[in-house]
């Protein structure tokens, strides 16, 4: 006789952490034995989530939403104490590796950038909010490709667009958390601004404005939180001088203070990015304690601008590989953010 209900057990071994969210959740490396493959497995609490079925609602959603830049659930299961949500191991690891102690060039950032808001398209199209996009989520394919993973905290909105959450991870967090805990979909919208502001300036520019509130056990809250309300975090002029203005004001208007004035979906940020061009796309930066180094190669020259912390500059041009010639234009004894900025344009 058929039985139409059946449970049946799950077996893998812990190969090694790779990430812990928070007090509710850690990410592990594991080998499946019944895949007989390597993967990644994401442990969640139980107590942590308002409801179990719901967590699986929103699983079964993005299982039935198949997307290039979206990571790809294997299954999810559970025992008496936590959720488990199983996925690819993606050995390339995270925006977050791209950023921390280097740089990407802008024609990077617009790549996976466009990716990123690709995936997020596809899960807003579901009526989900996201609700943590950060460069740890944005994990990197075989091919280097973005793909949107981490939806522990995805909620599902409701008919006039709306989704409930309490849960915030606090330096990614938009102005309106701190009033509300009702939103839309411009909450996505702020933290990929933030998630490319980050891209654009490298992990340890956003650590050192964080820093500036002190350390987590005396952390400022309420002065964050004011500047936060104030777009005053993070510091919306500061960026990495190669990056060229239509670029930052594309960030600028995702990290708008009010929701409303906000693009209000990722394909108007993607449209907004695309007609980003020039010159200026493959300056790759490389911060060193006592200067600053840009380089460029392109099929037959390589550029290489040094400015020094005492503000004076130099630049050198080679020619298929030949001697590195003088750019007089670009050696200044103090050069400005201004100077620069025409630099990457014209060269």
């Amino acid at each position: 006789m058929l039985k139409p209900y059946k449970k049946a057990e799950l077996a893998f071994d812990i190969i090694k952490e790779i990430g812990q969210d928070g007090r509710n959740s850690q990410t592990f490396v594991t080998r499946d034995h019944q895949l007989n493959a390597e993967i990644v497995t994401k442990q969640i609490q139980k107590k942590s989530l308002s409801s179990t079925d719901e967590f699986f609602a929103e699983s079964q959603a993005l299982y039935a939403s198949a997307h290039p830049h979206v990571v790809q659930i294997h299954y999810a299961c559970y025992d008496a104490e936590h959720v488990y949500v199983a996925m690819p191991y993606y050995r390339n690891g995270s925006v977050k590796d791209l950023i921390t102690g280097k740089h990407m060039t802008v024609r990077e950032i617009i790549s996976l950038g466009s990716q990123i808001l690709a995936g997020l398209h596809n899960i807003h199209s579901k009526n989900l909010v996201h609700f943590d996009v950060k460069p740890d989520n944005i994990l990197l394919s075989p091919r280097r490709e973005a793909l949107v993973s981490d939806f522990g905290q995805a909620k599902q909105m409701n008919y006039s667009g709306i989704a409930a959450q309490d849960r915030h991870y606090g330096p990614m967090m938009p102005p309106e958390a701190m009033e509300t805990d009702h939103f839309n979909r411009t909450f996505d919208i702020y933290q990929v601004g933030l998630t490319l502001y980050r891209m654009c300036n490298g992990n340890e520019h956003f650590r050192t404005q964080l820093a500036s509130y002190g350390p987590p056990d005396a952390f400022d809250r309420a002065l964050f939180r004011f500047d936060v309300r104030n777009g005053r975090f993070p510091d919306r002029k500061s960026f990495a001088a190669h990056v060229p203005s239509t670029l930052r004001n594309v960030i600028k208007k995702c990290l708008e203070t009010k929701p409303e004035e906000r693009y209000q979906s990722a394909l108007d940020v993607a449209n907004a990015m695309a007609g980003i061009d020039g010159a200026c796309l493959d300056w790759r930066l490389a911060d060193h304690a006592d200067r600053k180094v840009w380089t460029k190669a392109s099929e037959d020259s390589q550029y290489e601008l040094t400015v020094n912390a005492d503000g004076t500059s130099s630049c050198y041009k080679s020619v298929n590989g030949g001697k590195p010639r003088r750019v007089g234009d670009a050696c200044k004894e103090k050069i400005t953010d201004k100077d620069l900025r025409k630099i990457f344009t014209d060269y």
